[in-house]
Protein backbone atom coordinates (compact mmCIF):
# COMPACT_ATOMS: atom_id res chain seq x y z
CA UNK A 1 0.00 0.00 0.00
CA UNK A 2 1.32 3.69 -0.79
CA UNK A 3 1.23 6.27 1.72
CA UNK A 4 2.55 10.22 1.36
CA UNK A 5 1.91 10.75 5.20
CA UNK A 6 3.61 9.56 8.33
CA UNK A 7 0.09 8.27 9.06
CA UNK A 8 -1.63 5.52 6.81
CA UNK A 9 -5.38 5.11 5.70
CA UNK A 10 -7.29 2.14 3.76
CA UNK A 11 -6.20 2.03 0.55
CA UNK A 12 -8.80 0.64 -0.95
CA UNK A 13 -12.58 2.07 -1.55
CA UNK A 14 -14.05 1.17 2.24
CA UNK A 15 -17.22 0.14 0.69
CA UNK A 16 -16.16 -1.28 -2.47
CA UNK A 17 -18.90 -4.23 -3.30
CA UNK A 18 -20.92 -2.93 -1.88
CA UNK A 19 -23.56 -6.17 -0.68
CA UNK A 20 -26.89 -4.34 -1.85
CA UNK A 21 -28.89 -7.31 -0.88
CA UNK A 22 -26.27 -8.31 2.31
CA UNK A 23 -24.80 -11.25 2.40
CA UNK A 24 -26.06 -14.59 1.17
CA UNK A 25 -26.75 -17.30 4.08
CA UNK A 26 -27.31 -20.88 2.08
CA UNK A 27 -31.04 -21.03 1.77
CA UNK A 28 -31.74 -18.18 4.84
CA UNK A 29 -31.81 -14.36 5.19
CA UNK A 30 -30.13 -12.31 7.90
CA UNK A 31 -32.08 -11.88 11.11
CA UNK A 32 -31.95 -8.19 12.20
CA UNK A 33 -29.42 -7.99 15.17
CA UNK A 34 -27.27 -5.06 16.63
CA UNK A 35 -24.27 -7.08 16.12
CA UNK A 36 -23.09 -10.02 14.75
CA UNK A 37 -19.68 -11.88 14.09
CA UNK A 38 -19.14 -14.36 11.09
CA UNK A 39 -16.39 -16.57 10.86
CA UNK A 40 -14.71 -16.97 7.65
CA UNK A 41 -11.71 -19.47 6.80
CA UNK A 42 -11.45 -22.09 3.96
CA UNK A 43 -14.73 -24.05 3.08
CA UNK A 44 -12.42 -27.01 3.70
CA UNK A 45 -11.94 -25.73 7.20
CA UNK A 46 -15.55 -24.61 7.71
CA UNK A 47 -17.08 -27.34 6.90
CA UNK A 48 -14.74 -29.79 9.31
CA UNK A 49 -14.99 -27.91 12.05
CA UNK A 50 -18.35 -26.72 12.21
CA UNK A 51 -20.98 -29.40 10.56
CA UNK A 52 -24.25 -29.06 10.13
CA UNK A 53 -24.52 -25.42 10.65
CA UNK A 54 -25.50 -23.04 8.45
CA UNK A 55 -22.70 -21.59 5.98
CA UNK A 56 -22.40 -18.44 4.47
CA UNK A 57 -22.02 -18.53 0.79
CA UNK A 58 -20.78 -15.79 -1.66
CA UNK A 59 -17.84 -14.45 0.38
CA UNK A 60 -15.22 -15.76 -2.31
CA UNK A 61 -14.31 -19.17 -4.17
CA UNK A 62 -12.98 -21.62 -1.79
CA UNK A 63 -14.27 -19.68 1.10
CA UNK A 64 -17.38 -20.14 3.67
CA UNK A 65 -18.21 -18.73 6.62
CA UNK A 66 -20.35 -19.33 10.01
CA UNK A 67 -21.79 -17.27 12.72
CA UNK A 68 -20.62 -17.03 16.20
CA UNK A 69 -23.07 -18.01 18.63
CA UNK A 70 -22.52 -19.12 22.31
CA UNK A 71 -23.02 -23.36 21.28
CA UNK A 72 -20.09 -22.33 18.74
CA UNK A 73 -17.69 -19.99 20.56
CA UNK A 74 -15.39 -22.87 22.03
CA UNK A 75 -14.88 -24.01 18.36
CA UNK A 76 -13.79 -20.97 16.68
CA UNK A 77 -11.57 -20.23 19.41
CA UNK A 78 -10.29 -23.43 18.68
CA UNK A 79 -9.87 -22.53 14.54
CA UNK A 80 -9.31 -19.16 14.78
CA UNK A 81 -5.69 -17.44 13.47
CA UNK A 82 -4.46 -15.50 16.91
CA UNK A 83 -5.30 -11.74 15.25
CA UNK A 84 -8.88 -12.37 14.39
CA UNK A 85 -9.30 -14.35 17.85
CA UNK A 86 -8.30 -11.33 19.10
CA UNK A 87 -10.15 -8.99 17.17
CA UNK A 88 -13.64 -11.04 18.26
CA UNK A 89 -12.53 -10.72 22.11
CA UNK A 90 -11.69 -6.68 21.88
CA UNK A 91 -15.16 -6.38 20.60
CA UNK A 92 -17.47 -7.91 22.88
CA UNK A 93 -19.18 -6.19 25.67
CA UNK A 94 -17.06 -4.32 28.49
CA UNK A 95 -13.80 -4.09 26.23
CA UNK A 96 -11.81 -0.06 25.45
CA UNK A 97 -12.73 -0.84 21.90
CA UNK A 98 -16.07 -1.81 22.10
CA UNK A 99 -17.14 1.37 23.97
CA UNK A 100 -15.67 3.29 21.19
CA UNK A 101 -17.67 1.23 18.63
CA UNK A 102 -20.79 1.83 20.59
CA UNK A 103 -19.85 5.26 20.67
CA UNK A 104 -19.57 5.25 16.92
CA UNK A 105 -22.67 3.20 16.29
CA UNK A 106 -24.39 6.11 17.95
CA UNK A 107 -23.55 8.89 15.44
CA UNK A 108 -26.88 8.06 12.75
CA UNK A 109 -28.57 7.11 15.69
CA UNK A 110 -27.90 3.40 15.95
CA UNK A 111 -29.61 2.46 13.05
CA UNK A 112 -27.17 0.56 11.11
CA UNK A 113 -26.92 -2.93 12.70
CA UNK A 114 -23.12 -4.34 12.09
CA UNK A 115 -21.54 -7.66 10.84
CA UNK A 116 -18.15 -8.25 11.21
CA UNK A 117 -16.57 -10.87 9.26
CA UNK A 118 -13.23 -11.98 10.45
CA UNK A 119 -11.41 -13.64 7.93
CA UNK A 120 -8.91 -16.25 7.91
CA UNK A 121 -6.47 -15.61 4.88
CA UNK A 122 -3.55 -16.97 5.52
CA UNK A 123 -3.83 -19.51 2.64
CA UNK A 124 -4.67 -16.60 0.87
CA UNK A 125 -7.36 -15.35 -1.47
CA UNK A 126 -8.20 -17.04 -5.62
CA UNK A 127 -10.29 -14.32 -6.19
CA UNK A 128 -11.50 -11.03 -4.37
CA UNK A 129 -15.59 -12.13 -3.83
CA UNK A 130 -17.20 -9.29 -1.64
CA UNK A 131 -13.65 -8.26 -0.75
CA UNK A 132 -11.33 -5.37 -0.98
CA UNK A 133 -8.06 -7.23 -1.48
CA UNK A 134 -3.85 -6.12 -0.70
CA UNK A 135 -0.85 -8.48 -1.48
CA UNK A 136 0.60 -9.10 1.39
CA UNK A 137 3.60 -11.48 1.81
CA UNK A 138 2.95 -12.62 -2.13
CA UNK A 139 -0.71 -13.67 -1.35
CA UNK A 140 -3.73 -12.33 -1.70
CA UNK A 141 -4.91 -11.10 1.27
CA UNK A 142 -8.32 -9.27 2.67
CA UNK A 143 -8.36 -5.71 3.04
CA UNK A 144 -9.66 -4.03 5.43
CA UNK A 145 -13.00 -2.31 3.97
CA UNK A 146 -16.53 -1.79 5.31
CA UNK A 147 -20.33 -1.45 3.44
CA UNK A 148 -23.69 -0.43 3.97
CA UNK A 149 -26.14 -1.35 2.27
CA UNK A 150 -29.51 0.68 1.54
CA UNK A 151 -32.06 0.59 3.89
CA UNK A 152 -34.78 -1.51 4.92
CA UNK A 153 -37.37 0.70 6.42
CA UNK A 154 -35.63 2.86 9.11
CA UNK A 155 -32.42 0.00 9.70
CA UNK A 156 -29.30 0.16 7.76
CA UNK A 157 -27.05 -2.82 7.77
CA UNK A 158 -23.00 -2.05 7.92
CA UNK A 159 -20.68 -4.85 6.79
CA UNK A 160 -17.04 -4.93 8.36
CA UNK A 161 -14.02 -7.31 6.58
CA UNK A 162 -11.02 -7.31 8.68
CA UNK A 163 -8.48 -10.17 7.60
CA UNK A 164 -5.67 -12.05 10.06
CA UNK A 165 -2.83 -10.86 6.78
CA UNK A 166 -3.64 -7.18 7.35
CA UNK A 167 -3.97 -7.34 11.33
CA UNK A 168 -0.30 -8.59 10.89
CA UNK A 169 0.87 -5.57 8.81
CA UNK A 170 -1.13 -2.79 9.88
CA UNK A 171 0.46 -3.63 13.73
CA UNK A 172 3.52 -2.66 12.47
CA UNK A 173 2.18 0.88 12.41
CA UNK A 174 2.85 3.28 15.22
CA UNK A 175 1.01 1.90 18.24
CA UNK A 176 1.36 -1.66 17.45
CA UNK A 177 -2.57 -3.69 17.98
CA UNK A 178 -3.93 -0.21 18.98
CA UNK A 179 -3.27 1.00 15.20
CA UNK A 180 -5.41 -2.00 14.28
CA UNK A 181 -8.05 -1.78 16.45
CA UNK A 182 -7.75 1.99 15.20
CA UNK A 183 -8.48 0.82 11.62
CA UNK A 184 -11.65 -1.15 12.55
CA UNK A 185 -12.68 2.12 14.29
CA UNK A 186 -12.12 3.64 10.52
CA UNK A 187 -14.13 0.79 9.21
CA UNK A 188 -16.94 0.73 11.27
CA UNK A 189 -17.46 5.06 11.08
CA UNK A 190 -18.33 4.23 7.58
CA UNK A 191 -20.96 2.47 8.26
CA UNK A 192 -22.75 5.40 9.95
CA UNK A 193 -22.64 7.60 6.52
CA UNK A 194 -25.24 6.22 4.01
CA UNK A 195 -26.56 6.85 1.08
CA UNK A 196 -25.09 8.49 -1.44
CA UNK A 197 -21.15 7.96 -1.30
CA UNK A 198 -20.02 11.00 -3.76
CA UNK A 199 -21.08 13.25 -6.11
CA UNK A 200 -19.73 11.60 -9.11
CA UNK A 201 -20.98 7.74 -9.12
CA UNK A 202 -17.74 6.67 -9.08
CA UNK A 203 -15.59 6.04 -6.15
CA UNK A 204 -12.88 5.34 -8.91
CA UNK A 205 -13.36 9.03 -9.86
CA UNK A 206 -12.87 10.62 -6.60
CA UNK A 207 -9.37 8.44 -5.77
CA UNK A 208 -7.85 9.25 -9.45
CA UNK A 209 -6.57 6.53 -12.04
CA UNK A 210 -5.11 3.64 -9.52
CA UNK A 211 -8.33 3.55 -7.70
CA UNK A 212 -6.59 4.05 -4.50
CA UNK A 213 -6.93 7.19 -1.89
CA UNK A 214 -3.88 8.44 0.21
CA UNK A 215 -3.91 10.58 3.41
CA UNK A 216 -2.60 13.78 1.70
CA UNK A 217 -3.86 13.10 -2.00
CA UNK A 218 -6.16 16.51 -3.04
CA UNK A 219 -9.17 14.35 -4.52
CA UNK A 220 -11.99 15.31 -6.88
CA UNK A 221 -14.47 16.50 -3.92
CA UNK A 222 -14.90 17.83 -0.59
CA UNK A 223 -17.39 15.13 0.95
CA UNK A 224 -15.62 11.52 0.57
CA UNK A 225 -12.43 13.29 1.98
CA UNK A 226 -14.37 14.84 4.90
CA UNK A 227 -15.43 10.93 5.69
CA UNK A 228 -12.72 9.24 5.49
CA UNK A 229 -10.58 11.90 7.34
CA UNK A 230 -13.09 11.13 10.09
CA UNK A 231 -12.29 7.47 9.95
CA UNK A 232 -8.58 8.15 10.35
CA UNK A 233 -10.01 10.83 13.07
CA UNK A 234 -11.68 8.12 15.15
CA UNK A 235 -9.12 5.61 14.35
CA UNK A 236 -6.50 8.02 15.65
CA UNK A 237 -7.99 9.17 19.12
CA UNK A 238 -8.66 5.27 19.77
CA UNK A 239 -4.24 4.87 19.13
CA UNK A 240 -3.12 7.68 21.20
CA UNK A 241 -0.46 8.42 22.21
CA UNK A 242 0.80 7.05 18.94
CA UNK A 243 -1.80 8.54 16.65
CA UNK A 244 -1.58 11.85 18.31
CA UNK A 245 1.93 11.76 17.67
CA UNK A 246 2.14 10.89 14.32
CA UNK A 247 -0.60 13.44 13.59
CA UNK A 248 1.71 16.26 14.76
CA UNK A 249 4.57 14.86 12.87
CA UNK A 250 2.89 15.04 9.93
CA UNK A 251 1.49 18.70 10.31
CA UNK A 252 4.79 19.85 10.78
CA UNK A 253 6.28 18.82 7.56
CA UNK A 254 7.19 21.27 5.25
CA UNK A 255 8.13 19.00 2.15
CA UNK A 256 6.11 18.09 -0.62
CA UNK A 257 3.81 15.97 0.79
CA UNK A 258 0.32 16.70 -0.83
CA UNK A 259 -0.32 14.85 -4.58
CA UNK A 260 -2.78 14.95 -7.35
CA UNK A 261 -2.20 12.18 -9.70
CA UNK A 262 -2.42 13.26 -13.50
CA UNK A 263 -5.55 10.56 -14.20
CA UNK A 264 -7.17 12.78 -11.48
CA UNK A 265 -10.06 15.55 -11.70
CA UNK A 266 -7.42 18.56 -10.46
CA UNK A 267 -5.38 17.97 -12.99
CA UNK A 268 -7.92 19.71 -15.08
CA UNK A 269 -7.67 22.86 -12.55
CA UNK A 270 -4.71 24.66 -14.09
CA UNK A 271 -4.89 27.22 -10.34
CA UNK A 272 -4.33 23.99 -8.62
CA UNK A 273 -2.17 21.72 -10.95
CA UNK A 274 0.10 24.21 -11.81
CA UNK A 275 0.81 25.49 -8.67
CA UNK A 276 4.62 24.81 -7.04
CA UNK A 277 5.42 21.31 -7.53
CA UNK A 278 7.81 18.66 -8.03
CA UNK A 279 6.68 15.87 -10.57
CA UNK A 280 7.47 12.14 -11.61
CA UNK A 281 6.89 9.69 -14.05
CA UNK A 282 4.75 6.63 -12.84
CA UNK A 283 4.59 3.31 -14.33
CA UNK A 284 1.30 2.55 -16.40
CA UNK A 285 1.23 -0.73 -14.38
CA UNK A 286 -0.07 0.75 -11.43
CA UNK A 287 -3.59 1.73 -13.49
CA UNK A 288 -6.15 -0.55 -14.52
CA UNK A 289 -5.28 -2.37 -17.73
CA UNK A 290 -7.93 -0.10 -20.02
CA UNK A 291 -6.32 3.41 -18.86
CA UNK A 292 -2.71 1.74 -19.86
CA UNK A 293 -1.64 4.19 -22.58
CA UNK A 294 0.11 7.87 -22.60
CA UNK A 295 1.75 8.95 -19.44
CA UNK A 296 1.09 8.76 -15.92
CA UNK A 297 2.79 11.50 -13.26
CA UNK A 298 2.07 12.42 -10.19
CA UNK A 299 2.76 16.05 -9.09
CA UNK A 300 3.82 17.17 -5.49
CA UNK A 301 3.21 19.77 -3.63
CA UNK A 302 4.18 21.62 -0.29
CA UNK A 303 0.91 22.83 2.12
CA UNK A 304 2.32 26.35 1.60
CA UNK A 305 2.51 26.27 -1.90
CA UNK A 306 -2.03 24.44 -2.03
CA UNK A 307 -4.03 27.37 -2.35
CA UNK A 308 -6.06 26.94 0.77
CA UNK A 309 -9.59 26.25 -0.80
CA UNK A 310 -8.31 23.06 -2.65
CA UNK A 311 -6.59 21.53 1.10
CA UNK A 312 -10.47 20.67 1.91
CA UNK A 313 -9.92 18.17 -1.07
CA UNK A 314 -7.78 16.13 1.08
CA UNK A 315 -8.83 13.88 3.60
CA UNK A 316 -5.43 14.98 5.89
CA UNK A 317 -7.28 18.28 6.60
CA UNK A 318 -10.78 16.72 8.09
CA UNK A 319 -8.26 14.05 10.63
CA UNK A 320 -6.50 17.40 11.69
CA UNK A 321 -9.44 19.23 12.36
CA UNK A 322 -10.84 16.38 14.33
CA UNK A 323 -8.32 15.83 16.08
CA UNK A 324 -7.19 19.04 17.43
CA UNK A 325 -10.86 19.99 18.14
CA UNK A 326 -10.98 17.06 20.20
CA UNK A 327 -7.70 17.86 21.98
CA UNK A 328 -7.71 21.66 22.63
CA UNK A 329 -11.56 22.88 22.97
CA UNK A 330 -12.33 22.91 26.73
CA UNK A 331 -9.56 21.31 27.74
CA UNK A 332 -12.04 18.55 27.66
CA UNK A 333 -11.69 15.70 25.35
CA UNK A 334 -14.99 14.18 26.56
CA UNK A 335 -17.00 17.17 25.78
CA UNK A 336 -14.97 17.98 22.84
CA UNK A 337 -16.13 14.57 21.37
CA UNK A 338 -19.58 14.52 22.20
CA UNK A 339 -19.79 17.99 20.15
CA UNK A 340 -18.69 16.25 17.21
CA UNK A 341 -20.71 13.24 17.27
CA UNK A 342 -23.73 15.86 17.72
CA UNK A 343 -22.97 17.67 14.66
CA UNK A 344 -22.34 14.74 12.53
CA UNK A 345 -25.89 14.14 13.53
CA UNK A 346 -26.76 16.52 10.87
CA UNK A 347 -24.43 14.92 8.11
CA UNK A 348 -24.94 10.88 8.58
CA UNK A 349 -27.98 10.67 6.00
CA UNK A 350 -27.36 13.61 3.16
CA UNK A 351 -23.83 13.44 1.18
CA UNK A 352 -24.75 17.01 0.43
CA UNK A 353 -23.86 18.43 3.76
CA UNK A 354 -21.04 16.70 4.00
CA UNK A 355 -18.36 19.56 3.84
CA UNK A 356 -16.28 21.14 6.72
CA UNK A 357 -17.69 24.39 6.53
CA UNK A 358 -20.87 22.70 7.15
CA UNK A 359 -20.19 21.14 10.10
CA UNK A 360 -18.38 24.25 11.19
CA UNK A 361 -21.84 25.60 11.37
CA UNK A 362 -23.35 22.80 13.42
CA UNK A 363 -20.60 22.51 15.81
CA UNK A 364 -20.42 26.46 16.51
CA UNK A 365 -24.20 25.73 17.28
CA UNK A 366 -23.38 22.97 20.01
CA UNK A 367 -20.92 25.34 21.18
CA UNK A 368 -22.99 28.02 21.54
CA UNK A 369 -25.83 25.84 23.19
CA UNK A 370 -23.21 24.35 25.77
CA UNK A 371 -21.92 27.65 26.39
CA UNK A 372 -25.43 28.66 28.01
CA UNK A 373 -25.81 25.90 30.35
CA UNK A 374 -24.70 25.59 33.54
CA UNK A 375 -21.64 23.22 32.59
CA UNK A 376 -21.00 26.13 29.86
CA UNK A 377 -21.40 28.54 32.60
CA UNK A 378 -18.69 26.75 34.74
CA UNK A 379 -16.31 26.17 32.42
CA UNK A 380 -16.21 29.63 31.36
CA UNK A 381 -15.53 30.41 35.06
CA UNK A 382 -12.87 27.94 35.37
CA UNK A 383 -11.41 29.82 32.39
CA UNK A 384 -11.56 26.51 30.10
CA UNK A 385 -14.55 27.42 27.98
CA UNK A 386 -13.59 27.83 24.17
CA UNK A 387 -15.51 30.00 22.16
CA UNK A 388 -17.99 29.12 18.67
CA UNK A 389 -15.43 30.87 16.95
CA UNK A 390 -12.90 28.36 17.70
CA UNK A 391 -13.91 26.02 14.58
CA UNK A 392 -14.01 28.61 11.99
CA UNK A 393 -10.17 29.54 12.87
CA UNK A 394 -9.05 26.34 13.25
CA UNK A 395 -9.93 25.58 9.69
CA UNK A 396 -8.41 28.62 8.76
CA UNK A 397 -5.14 27.68 10.23
CA UNK A 398 -4.89 24.64 8.46
CA UNK A 399 -5.48 25.82 5.40
CA UNK A 400 -2.92 28.40 5.87
CA UNK A 401 -5.69 31.46 5.66
CA UNK A 402 -5.59 30.37 1.87
CA UNK A 403 -9.10 31.74 1.51
CA UNK A 404 -10.09 34.76 1.06
CA UNK A 405 -12.91 35.93 3.26
CA UNK A 406 -15.12 35.52 0.33
CA UNK A 407 -14.39 31.72 -0.82
CA UNK A 408 -14.50 31.28 3.09
CA UNK A 409 -18.16 32.20 3.09
CA UNK A 410 -19.09 31.02 -0.21
CA UNK A 411 -17.99 27.78 0.74
CA UNK A 412 -19.52 27.55 4.06
CA UNK A 413 -23.21 29.73 2.62
CA UNK A 414 -23.47 27.50 -0.13
CA UNK A 415 -24.31 24.64 2.12
CA UNK A 416 -27.43 26.50 3.19
CA UNK A 417 -27.04 26.06 6.95
CA UNK A 418 -30.84 26.18 8.66
CA UNK A 419 -29.78 28.39 11.54
CA UNK A 420 -26.65 30.61 12.47
CA UNK A 421 -24.45 30.68 15.50
CA UNK A 422 -23.65 34.02 16.87
CA UNK A 423 -19.88 33.29 15.38
CA UNK A 424 -20.59 33.24 11.93
CA UNK A 425 -21.34 37.31 12.32
CA UNK A 426 -18.32 37.57 15.05
CA UNK A 427 -15.74 35.64 13.95
CA UNK A 428 -14.43 37.62 10.97
CA UNK A 429 -13.61 40.76 13.46
CA UNK A 430 -11.05 37.89 14.89
CA UNK A 431 -9.68 37.01 11.85
CA UNK A 432 -6.80 38.88 11.07
CA UNK A 433 -5.70 39.48 14.87
CA UNK A 434 -5.40 35.30 15.31
CA UNK A 435 -3.59 34.95 11.89
CA UNK A 436 -1.15 37.80 13.24
CA UNK A 437 -0.80 35.25 15.72
CA UNK A 438 -0.08 32.09 15.00
CA UNK A 439 1.24 32.78 11.56
CA UNK A 440 4.75 33.16 12.25
CA UNK A 441 4.36 29.26 14.38
CA UNK A 442 2.99 28.24 10.25
CA UNK A 443 5.82 30.10 8.53
CA UNK A 444 8.49 28.04 9.77
CA UNK A 445 10.41 24.72 8.96
CA UNK A 446 8.99 22.60 10.82
CA UNK A 447 5.78 23.99 10.85
CA UNK A 448 4.62 24.40 14.45
CA UNK A 449 1.35 23.77 13.36
CA UNK A 450 0.32 22.22 17.39
CA UNK A 451 1.49 25.72 18.87
CA UNK A 452 -0.44 27.66 16.37
CA UNK A 453 -3.41 25.60 17.37
CA UNK A 454 -3.01 25.91 21.07
CA UNK A 455 -2.43 29.99 20.56
CA UNK A 456 -5.64 30.15 18.48
CA UNK A 457 -7.63 28.05 21.54
CA UNK A 458 -6.13 30.16 24.04
CA UNK A 459 -7.23 33.40 22.22
CA UNK A 460 -10.68 31.50 22.10
CA UNK A 461 -11.02 31.25 25.94
CA UNK A 462 -11.20 34.98 26.68
CA UNK A 463 -14.21 35.95 28.15
CA UNK A 464 -14.76 38.88 25.72
CA UNK A 465 -14.68 35.87 22.78
CA UNK A 466 -17.58 33.63 24.70
CA UNK A 467 -20.77 33.58 22.74
CA UNK A 468 -23.57 32.37 24.00
CA UNK A 469 -26.92 30.68 22.00
CA UNK A 470 -30.15 33.62 22.73
CA UNK A 471 -32.62 32.23 24.81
Amino acid sequence: MRTTSTWQSSARPAWAGLLAAGLLLAGQAWAAVTMQFVFVAPSATIEAAFPGATHFEGLATGYKGVEITAANRATFRAQAPANMLRTYDVLQSGQALRRRVDQVTQINGGKTDEIYLLVDDRTGLTNNGIFSTSSIGGKTAVWPAASVAPATGDRYRGVIRLGELASGQIQGRPGGWLAWEGTILHETFHTQFVGEKTKWGSISIVYGGDGDHYVSELMAEQELPLEEGLGTFFGQMHNTPAGWEDLNRFWSRNDVRYLIESRSFLAGTAEMWNAPHTEERRSLSELPPEQRTGSYVWRRYRWWDVPGWYLLFSESTSTGFHMYFWRQVNDNQDEALAMINTALGGLWQERRKRYLTNEINRLALEMERFAGTAEGRAAQSAGRLTSSMFPFALLDILTHYGMTEQQYRQDYDRNYPDRQPRAYAEYWNHRQAVRSLVEPMLRGSPIRMRDAVVAAAQYFQRPNTILAATP
